[in-house]
């Protein structure tokens, strides 16, 4: 065992991983209906991108408050818990890297080609991935136990 596998028992967190790529693909779609015909998907796509955004919120406040929890037992870092630094395996943390790479692309390149409009919003999209990786290393990372150091 080499530390990266999930516990006995314990999910790999695979629906994480399946959200941020679904996600990913509404994103895409609404982004291409969105710069293609402004008038009619600006607002759906402005609905859907802050959406995205206060979900990636919560995920991280859930993930802030999972990481706290396990700090009690765990050496919990903050590039463990946020970025997945060595708490992920490298499968997990390039699928979601992918993920949020893709969507900061469609991001940007959708906000350039409609820069003063609904379309815009697009660029809060990404927090999504980025709380469902830190919800993702809350409750299925791999951390350290704390020693019992009596200091």
């Amino acid at each position: 065992m080499t530390g990266m596998e999930p516990e006995p028992g314990r999910s790999s967190g695979t629906h994480l991983v399946g959200l941020a790529w679904q996600s990913t693909a509404l994103l895409a779609l609404a982004a291409v209906a969105g710069v293609t015909s402004p008038d009619a998907f600006g607002i759906v796509l402005a609905v859907i991108s802050s959406a995205m955004f206060v979900l990636g919120l919560v995920f991280l406040l859930l993930a802030l408050l999972g990481g706290l929890r396990r700090s009690r037992v765990e050496e919990v870092t903050v590039t463990g818990l946020f970025l997945l630094h060595e708490t992920a395996p490298r499968a997990i943390r390039r699928r979601f890297l992918w993920c949020l790479m893709i969507q900061l692309a469609l991001a940007f390149v959708a906000a350039g080609f409609r820069p003063y409009s609904q379309i815009a919003f697009v660029l809060l999209a990404p927090m999504f991935v980025f709380g469902s990786a830190a919800l993702w290393s809350a409750q299925y990372g791999i951390f350290s136990a704390r020693g019992c150091d009596p200091a």
